[in-house]
């Protein structure tokens, strides 16, 4: 076997490991999501206990953190020059970067709830929808992930969902910041959803820019 030869075996292996630890780090960011959008339904609610859901979305972060680490070992330790390393790793941390806002969202609610603030009942339903089209449109980023490794035509096909999923947030967010300022007359429950809504956006808008490099690195397979 030449030495060209094994240099492109191990590069395809690192590559299918690289995916395989993309795909597992954006299942584990999806159960982060998914635990914040629950926690959001059960604090504009109500009920539920908080302390609770913020545990599980910070263990959930940890545990993504730790793929996160795995991927970044497999990419140095990989050979020169290989991968799109670069675009494996924006793609991974912009990925990481949503886990981060959903924690750091989960952590307001906590702090809010132990103050016993709540969100105003007239905007308690729409910031529910919002958080859930917030999981909704990760679950199109996951789907684009995980199509990378079987179907990168299908990927860039997805990316369209993607950003579809993002334009209708940012609709809804525009919407909603505009009835908190109108209809709720407390300041202090004015700028508590304010901020709810503005780091949900962020994280949505944060996996508008990760489809946007899963095209890049699907690019790169079908060019």
């Amino acid at each position: 076997m030449t030495y060209q030869k094994e240099l492109s075996d191990l590069e395809n292996k690192a590559y299918r490991k690289s995916l395989d630890l993309l795909t597992d780090h954006a299942r584990k960011v999806q159960e982060v999501v998914r635990s914040l959008t629950l926690m959001i339904e059960d604090y504009a609610s109500s009920k539920g206990n908080m302390e609770n859901y913020y545990m599980e979305v910070s263990e959930l972060e940890e545990k993504a953190d730790d793929l996160k680490i795995e991927l970044i070992d497999t990419l140095t330790k990989s050979a020169p020059g290989i991968l799109y390393r670069e675009d494996f790793l924006r793609l991974m941390f912009n990925v990481e970067k949503i886990a981060e806002i959903a924690q750091t969202v989960s952590r307001l609610i906590l702090k809010l709830s132990k103050s016993g603030l709540k969100v105003d009942p007239r905007i308690a339903d729409d910031l529910i929808s919002l958080a859930g089209e917030s999981l909704s449109a990760y679950e199109k980023l996951r789907n684009c992930i995980m199509a990378l490794a079987m179907n990168p035509m299908y990927a860039l096909k997805l990316v369209g969902d993607v950003h579809s999923a993002e334009s209708k947030v940012d609709l809804m967010q525009q919407d909603l910041d505009l009835r908190i300022i109108m209809e709720v007359k407390d300041q202090g429950c004015v700028l508590i959803c304010r901020d709810l809504v503005a780091n949900l956006e962020l994280m949505v808008d944060t996996m508008r820019d990760a489809s946007d490099d899963v095209r890049v690195l699907a690019l790169h397979r079908v060019l």
